[in-house]
């Protein structure tokens, strides 16, 4: 398991061990600096995984050593690399737990997520249910001419994570701000706005859906809505919700997408609109993923079942309710 100092790491890593799993672990700062260490069989410490070389024959290693049969990346850098190099460690005995190839490489691009999410919504017959879920307009940051955007704004990566490279720009004279710290004043011919995207700034709460789906289109939806954040987007203080409307959505979805296993979508729910806005598909466990457990559905235990080849089973449904929570201190001595 990888990146076992994030936000889902302390809930993971006690499914996995109940379901009976051997849990190593790694992550890519020292032992003593990441508290999750002390619960996994045995810790490596990771090198950084854009450097790909190096990163990779690190797995390859941890995998001959310990005779590992599935890994589990818990961050969005981690699942794309290891999606490039597939190849190099899958084997019949070996398999990373995500998503296809072909997917995952769909629900890293937001722009292509976007579509995707579009032609769900336009294939649903019921008006009413179409007008509840909508994607946000979402251009090409190089394609668009700046002088005629309506303000506010938001400039963000197309396979961003984590709020990472992300912009909001209120008014036109914070364009140079955003695009001083985008582009590179030293190349003339500088192309990072063709990885950028441009969408009107939508105000309201973060919704993230935990999805689990299994090969046979079997599919689980549990809502939550994020009351407090920290900045790079993990949730501390949630509401734990049901709604049959962005639910039954949030499966079209999935089956289109063909996701296998647990993700998460996110949403912003349109302040005074009550309308969901798409915004993204995190191809791993939440941040969040302690709370859905909490509210009584086992997608842990559920995706790993899905990954050694079963149906995901009865996962039960949500409690609905308020959660928060807490940090607690740890002797690392």
């Amino acid at each position: 398991m990888t990146a076992i100092g994030s936000f889902a790491a302390d809930t993971v890593i006690r499914e996995l061990k109940e379901a009976g799993y051997r849990v190593i672990g790694s992550d890519i700062y020292d032992p003593k600096w990441v508290a999750a260490s002390q619960d996994v069989e045995a810790f490596y410490q990771a090198p950084l995984a854009k450097d790909e070389k190096k990163y990779i024959d690190f797995i390859k290693d941890i995998v001959a050593k310990e005779h590992v049969t599935r890994i589990v990346p818990l961050i969005d850098v981690e699942v794309d690399v290891l999606n490039r190099h597939r190849a190099e460690i899958e084997t019949d005995a070996v398999r990373i737990c995500m998503s296809d190839e072909e997917v995952i490489t769909t629900l890293r691009d937001k722009l292509l997520m976007t579509k995707l999410v579009a032609g769900v919504i336009s294939s649903i017959d019921d008006p009413d249910m179409k007008g509840q879920v909508r994607t946000i307009p979402t251009e090409k940051a190089s394609e668009i001419d700046f002088e005629h955007v309506s303000y506010p704004v938001v400039l963000k990566p197309v396979d961003g994570r984590s709020s990472s490279g992300l912009y909001r720009v209120y008014q036109e004279d914070q364009l140079g701000f955003a695009f001083s710290n985008i582009m590179d004043p030293t190349k003339l011919n500088d192309t990072a706005l063709d990885n950028y995207l441009v969408q009107p700034l939508i105000k309201g709460n973060v919704i993230t859906v935990d999805i689990v789906r299994d090969r046979e289109g079997h599919v689980s939806a549990t809502p939550r809505e994020e009351l407090l954040r920290t900045a790079n987007g993990a949730g501390l203080s949630v509401r734990v919700f049901r709604d049959p409307v962005l639910e039954d959505i949030c499966k079209r979805i999935a089956d289109r997408a063909g996701i296998v296993g647990c993700v998460n979508f996110e949403f912003i729910h349109g302040a005074g609109s009550g309308v969901y806005y798409f915004i993204e598909c995190n191809p791993r466990y939440s941040g969040g993923v302690a709370f859905t457990e909490m509210a009584g559905v086992h997608v842990v235990k559920a995706s790993m079942r899905i990954f050694d080849g079963e149906s995901m089973g009865d996962i039960g449904d949500p409690r609905e309710g308020y959660m928060t929570r807490k940090y607690l201190e740890i002797s690392m001595s």
